[in-house]
């Protein structure tokens, strides 16, 4: 589906029911005749602003103009206490993050739907884990890193076929959300918070990937009941973390880098592995790489640090281009051509105007090609 075009043809609707012209609705938006065309006939996204004028000139509440994109999309969301530190307004913010991807990249008839494996957890418990450390190892191989680590986990996931979408909510009580259907395929959202160690960004990224392997007959098409509790006692959330352990640090890539080392600085061994030290000390305990006598004590230095929700030695921030490279480029195509204003490159990457300046003029820096912000 274009979202842009249905956008369009919401307005085009309106202004046909009461009659209006285009230069009257362009005048009073404050937008030229020529983009105001652009706006209806999909050629050209609208941004959040200028929706919102048309909005209230027809006194019209801002969903109205999406009506058509509210069917058939499932959500699954992350959250510890979602009853209390989640509120409708993230939803929203989740959903129209969905959204706003979907007009910049446009609409496709290829949709990715990933292999779907099911689990007996009837079965013994060990059993189990070995199940998804198989999957997990093949999933890498799907990926193409089956015997590296890459440098971008984020493009390794897109480059499979889900689409990840990489931003900042202003909200630190969730991590990461994904949603599925049919219709619009797959997708994967990460909190781009400053407060989000890159290591729990990247474990959140791959964590969202297995809910998308193991229970995507548990996405919700109920928008507003769509977070799930996470808690240890939860088996879903074993599995997800299971799998990410396993995926992020597979026995043979954990075994050659033991290998080649006279010592073992953890510090430096969970950067090479980009996992938390947390992640690190259990899968290393998973492996019998470390003793239960080293793994307890571990947990209690950790509590007694304050490093249970904070990260020692974290991973340096990657740049949030990195993160949405497909999107970005898209952005940088549509720029280039006229085709997208800079308020809404900051309302699709959830940056602030300065920001967004900013990004635009280092773009112009290195291809002169880019328009000018003047």
């Amino acid at each position: 589906m274009n979202v842009s075009l249905v956008i369009g043809n919401n307005i085009k609707e309106l202004m046909d029911k009461e009659k209006l012209s285009l230069r009257k609705l362009s005048e009073s938006i404050g937008v030229s005749h020529p983009t105001l065309k652009k706006y209806i006939d999909g050629s050209q996204p609208i941004d959040s602003e200028k929706l919102m004028k048309v909005a209230l000139y027809f006194q019209k509440p801002f969903d109205y103009f999406f009506k058509e994109k509210h069917e058939n999309v499932c959500f699954l969301f992350r959250a510890d206490k979602p009853e209390k530190d989640i509120k409708n307004i993230d939803i929203d913010k989740l959903r129209n993050a969905i959204y706003s991807y979907i007009d910049i990249i446009g609409d496709s008839s290829y949709r990715y739907i990933p292999q779907k494996y099911s689990i007996n957890i009837s079965d013994d418990k060990k059993n189990v884990f070995n199940l998804i450390s198989k999957i997990a190892i093949e999933q890498r191989r799907v990926a193409n890193i089956e015997n590296v680590i890459p440098e971008n986990y984020f493009e390794v996931i897109n480059n499979i076929g889900v689409n990840v979408i990489v931003r900042d909510f202003k909200n630190d009580n969730y991590f990461g959300a994904s949603s599925f259907s049919n219709e619009f395929g797959s997708y994967i959202i990460i909190n781009d918070s400053e407060n989000i160690p890159e290591e729990r960004k990247i474990f959140s990224l791959i964590h969202e990937y297995a809910h998308l392997l193991f229970h995507s007959e548990q996405y919700t098409d109920n928008e507003y009941n769509a977070f799930y509790v996470s808690g240890k006692y939860d088996l879903n959330e074993k599995i997800a973390n299971k799998f990410a352990g396993y995926f992020l640090m597979p026995r043979n890539l954990v075994d050659m880098y033991i290998e080649s080392k006279k010592h073992i600085d953890p510090i430096e061994m969970k950067k090479y592995f980009k996992v938390s030290i947390q992640t690190l000390y259990v899968m290393l305990y998973e492996y019998k790489v470390i003793s239960k006598e080293i793994y307890t004590n571990f947990w209690k230095q950790i509590n007694s640090a304050g490093y249970k929700t904070k990260e020692p030695h974290p991973l340096e921030k990657i740049d949030i281009q990195e993160k949405n490279n497909k999107l970005i480029n898209k952005i940088k195509d549509l720029y280039f051509k006229e085709e997208i204003s800079a308020n809404k490159i900051s309302e699709v990457l959830g940056t602030n105007t300065l920001d967004t300046r900013r990004l635009l003029k280092e773009w112009r820096n290195i291809d002169e090609r880019y328009l000018s912000l003047g």
